[in-house]
């Protein structure tokens, strides 16, 4: 999967009172309090310390997945441990008695895995990595080791305000301050453009692009960069809506067990070598038909009509977004040459839901 790092503070490189973030997004870590500096880590040793990295564009404000790795060192645990907390949005702790616990906000909420009986060592380095694929799966790692899972996480986590805090709950309470050292801190996450990469990965079957194909997408970047930046946020707004929509419907898909999951992963395994092995099309609508009325359940149920209104939805986005005139009838025909099975998308998908 395609992940973002937003947030890198390896402990290695100050500015002042900063952490000098890593990545290429400039979220330093403001200093609080009295932490100690050490070769690659920090050492929290009062309530008042602090990391705190201001939320102040959007780049963390674009979280559909998040994973958190951390180096960790705790003293004694006599108590909550924060590791990584984003304002009304996310929480990655170490609880009282040693357990792992990350949850996410959905806006009702706080919903996530823990560790159960396998607890964080005291005085000794241990790496911790939380991660939730922003449809339904989450899960906590110790040293590499998975040892926390959860299948029911929220399609929608709110996004961090203000500030997100390492070693420190957000706000100036020091009840849940970090004890020990913290070493490299890393914050990732996965948006809509993370997903159409993957989409696209998957569309092109891992293939080499020939050189019209390489031609066309190096034009598509250059007329989508030409447009002003409301135009940009637009387009950008309506793809976020139709990724939003599909990880919804593979959240309802999910909850329906793992016996589902497995054929729901079966069946897109033939959709794939369909799209990916057959040159003629309509054997991949062929496919593409199979696949959406075997999980849509039987015509007429509420499962089908569930299904329906999301591909309806989603075709319905993709008319309301749509553009006339230049640039956008030369980004339309650079589609077709990237993937000309895409020119009957819409058709298929409307009858597709018409069927079922």
């Amino acid at each position: 999967m395609s992940w973002t790092t937003v947030c890198d503070l390896p402990m290695t490189r100050y500015d002042g009172d900063r952490v000098t973030d890593a990545s290429r997004c400039g979220n330093d870590a403001i200093i609080r309090g009295s932490v100690e500096r050490g070769p690659g880590y920090l050492r929290f040793r009062s309530d008042d310390d602090a990391l705190e990295v201001p939320v102040r564009d959007d780049s963390l404000q674009r979280f559909a997945a998040l994973r958190i790795q951390a180096l960790v060192r705790p003293e004694t645990i006599t108590r909550r441990y924060n590791i990584v907390e984003g304002w009304m949005s996310f929480a990655f702790l170490i609880e009282s008695d040693g357990r792992l616990v990350a949850t996410v906000y959905d806006g009702q909420r706080w919903v996530g895995p823990e560790s159960g009986t396998t607890t964080v060592p005291a005085n000794r380095w241990s790496r911790v990595a939380f991660q939730h694929d922003g449809v339904s799966h989450a899960f906590l790692t110790l040293d590499g080791n998975v040892v926390g899972r959860s299948h029911d996480m929220p399609p929608v986590m709110h996004q961090p305000r203000q500030v997100i805090a390492v070693g420190h709950w957000p706000r100036g309470d020091g009840r849940y301050t970090f004890r020990g050292r913290l070493g490299h801190v890393r914050i990732e996450r996965r948006d809509y453009e993370d997903f159409w990469r993957d989409a696209m990965a998957t569309a092109f079957c891992q293939r080499r692009l020939t050189p019209r194909q390489a031609d066309a997408i190096r034009e598509i970047f250059h007329l989508f960069d030409g447009l002003d930046t409301a135009e940009k946020e637009r387009l950008r707004a309506c793809a976020a809506a139709q990724s939003e929509r599909l990880r919804r419907l593979l959240h309802r898909l999910r909850g329906r067990g793992r016996r589902e999951t497995v054929r729901l992963r079966q069946l897109g395994d033939r959709l794939r070598e369909a799209w990916c092995c057959i040159a003629d099309e309509a054997p991949i609508r062929e496919a593409l038909r199979e696949y959406f009325q075997s999980i849509s359940g039987p015509p007429g149920s509420e499962e089908a009509r569930f299904f329906r209104e999301v591909l309806e939805e989603f075709v319905d986005i993709s008319r309301m977004c749509a553009r006339q005139g230049q640039p956008y009838d030369r980004m339309g025909e650079l589609a077709s040459i990237l993937l000309p099975e895409l020119r009957t998308a819409e058709a298929d998908l409307r009858d597709i839901a018409a069927s079922l």
